[in-house]
C-alpha cells in the first residue's frame, strides 16, 4: 500500500501587484499638491518625508481612484476563497505619503482587512517595499546561506519594487517598511486600509 507523500502550504500570505495604466496620476498629484500646502500631515511609521491625515473618503478628487481599487480589492477577495455573494471589501481609511531623499519608514503593521499601497510617482531604485516573515523566529532559526536562493518558502523578508502607476494589495496584519529612498527623486504614494462588509444591493463603498 502506498503511503501519503506530499507538502501542504500552509497560511499562506499573498500578496497582490498590479501594473495600472488608467488611473490618472496627474489629477492625483494636483490633489496632493494643493492638501500639502494648508495641512501640516502626521509622523506615524515615516522618518522624514511627508504623511498626510487619514483623508476624507468621499473627497471628489478621490472617487476615480477608489473604484479603480476596488475592482483590484473584489479580485484579491474573490481568489483567497471571500464569499463575494453576500460580503464584500470596503474602504476605511486612506493617506498619502511623501518620501524624499533619505527619508523611509519604520516597520508597521496597519488596521483592518487588506492594505494597499499605490505609486504616483516613483522608480524602482526609491526604497523598496519589505514584507517581514510573520513568525518572530523565522530570522533566527533560518539561515539564508542554508538555501540555494531566496524563494517565498524560506525567506525571513521579501522585497517589493516600487514603481509608478504599481498596486500592491496583502493582509493588514503583514508587517512591513519602506527603504530609504537614497535618490535626489521624490517618491509619492497613497495608502488605503479596508474591512470586510455585508454586501448591500447598492454599492455604496
Amino acid at each position: 500500500m502506498e503511503t501519503m507523500k506530499h507538502f501542504t502550504s500552509l497560511f499562506d500570505c499573498p500578496v497582490w501587484a498590479h501594473d495600472h495604466a488608467g488611473i490618472d496620476n496627474d489629477k492625483l498629484k494636483y490633489f496632493i499638491n494643493n492638501y500639502t500646502e494648508n495641512n501640516k500631515g502626521r509622523v506615524v511609521s515615516n522618518n522624514g518625508g511627508y504623511q498626510s491625515d487619514c483623508l476624507y473618503l468621499q473627497t471628489p478628487e478621490l472617487q476615480d481612484f477608489f473604484q479603480t481599487i476596488i475592482i483590484d480589492l473584489d479580485y484579491y477577495y474573490k481568489e483567497v476563497g471571500g464569499r463575494p455573494d453576500t460580503h464584500q471589501v470596503a474602504i476605511n481609511s486612506c493617506w498619502f505619503n511623501i518620501n524624499g531623499k533619505n527619508t523611509f519608514n519604520w516597520p508597521h503593521i496597519h488596521d483592518g482587512y487588506l492594505s494597499v499601497v499605490y505609486y504616483v510617482e516613483a522608480d524602482e531604485d526609491m526604497g523598496h517595499l519589505i514584507f517581514k516573515h510573520p513568525s518572530t523566529s523565522m530570522s533566527v532559526e533560518w539561515h539564508d546561506d542554508w538555501f540555494n536562493g531566496t524563494s517565498t518558502t524560506t525567506a525571513g523578508s521579501y522585497r517589493f519594487a516600487p514603481k509608478t502607476g504599481r498596486c500592491y494589495i496583502f493582509p493588514s496584519w503583514l508587517e512591513h517598511k519602506v527603504d530609504m529612498n537614497r535618490t535626489d527623486k521624490t517618491r509619492v504614494s497613497f495608502a488605503l486600509n479596508t474591512k470586510v462588509v455585508k454586501r448591500v444591493d447598492k454599492d455604496s463603498r
